[in-house]
């Protein structure tokens, strides 16, 4: 029987009952840290960077933690001077549908990396006008709501109109995004809007470029269900850099059997996950021509024999030259002593 010990109690702050008996089981351990960092900052405001070095995670992973609970309808983002602030909901509300709508922040730029594109919003009065004067505005909307099956409020008809004017994204694009987003349970508005800027940041603005950006997402999202429940880790979803990673792999061919393999060697070596590594050794592989755990075995049992041999050689030289001496130094002392 296990219960607190009564001198861990001083300073506390208040967690939702509705978010540890909805969300506890499902979520993952690195999105479980980051609310509970965020929940323990009086101010309810904190950034990535903070987050990052608090908790030891990487930016891309507190991203992913972000974005689950923004999915959630857990986290809202509000823009105040310019500076975008991640919020929790009120801590009295009950459970949030999955449905809130939600605006995100932009990613910090990588080093070199291209300029973000700057998001100006337009105003209520400006968003009335396009839906009253473009029919192809009022159809844009009309059909997302049909797809999210929600009706919009201020900060989804912001987003669409911003994907729409500012990254000047086609309609059809926009739908093509939100109908993939919504099959894989991705179709919160901060979700929307993150997707849509990488979008026009990577110019898919057609219907063939689109159609190509979501089967390879799925294809990625198919393998890292599969990797995650064959190594039992708790991420739900990959996270960008982890996403590059297993595109990169399957256009070079490497089965999941081969990706759990080199998972293990990673482990047993390193101690821990790291897609960087697990990338040293499947490359290692690839560039070797080995296709299967079976030809990694076979490499790796003649490594094994090549060495134990050089082993054995390099200790048996070794005996020679010491038994060479001795015999030198008997000999030597045997003329000393015949020459008194």
């Amino acid at each position: 029987m296990y219960k607190l010990n009564p001198e861990c109690y001083g300073a506390m702050f208040a967690i939702p009952a509705s978010i540890t008996d909805t969300y506890l089981a499902e979520a993952s351990g690195n999105s479980i840290k980051t609310l509970l960092k965020i929940f323990r900052n009086p101010s309810g405001v904190v950034s990535v960077s903070e987050i990052s070095d608090a908790l030891s995670l990487t930016a891309d992973e507190v991203l992913a933690a972000l974005d689950y609970w923004v999915g959630k309808g857990i986290l809202l983002f509000t823009d105040e001077g310019g500076n975008v602030k991640f919020v929790p909901k009120a801590r009295n509300e009950a459970a949030p549908k999955q449905n809130a709508e939600t605006v995100p922040s932009p990613a910090p730029a990588k080093p070199n990396a291209a300029e973000p594109i700057v998001l100006p919003k337009p105003t209520m009065e400006q968003i009335a006008a396009r839906i009253r004067e473009d029919e192809t505005v009022r159809s844009l909307l009309t059909e997302a709501q049909s797809i999210l099956g929600r009706t919009f409020g201020l900060d989804m008809q912001t987003t669409l109109l911003m994907l729409f004017d500012t990254y000047g994204l086609q309609k059809e694009v926009i739908l093509t995004l939100i109908q993939h987003l919504a099959d894989s349970g991705r179709g919160s508005t901060a979700t929307i809007l993150r997707i849509g800027k990488i979008w026009a940041e990577r110019e898919i603005n057609n219907l063939d470029a689109a159609n190509e950006y979501i089967q390879n997402d799925s294809a990625v999202n198919r393998l890292f269900t599969e990797f995650r429940i064959a190594t039992g880790i708790s991420n739900p979803r990959p996270t960008p850099k982890q996403s590059a990673y297993l595109l990169s792999w399957m256009q070079m061919g490497l089965s999941t059997e081969l990706l759990l393999k080199a998972y293990e060697e990673t482990v047993e070596r390193t101690g821990k996950l790291s897609f960087a590594y697990m990338d040293k050794i499947l490359k290692n592989w690839h560039n070797e021509g080995l296709k299967t755990t079976d030809e990694v075995a076979d490499k790796t049992k003649k490594h094994t024999e090549i060495k134990k041999s050089t082993a054995t050689q390099n200790r048996s030289f070794d005996l020679d030259d010491a038994l060479q001496k001795v015999l030198d130094a008997s000999k030597k002392r045997a003329q000393q002593t015949k020459a008194e």
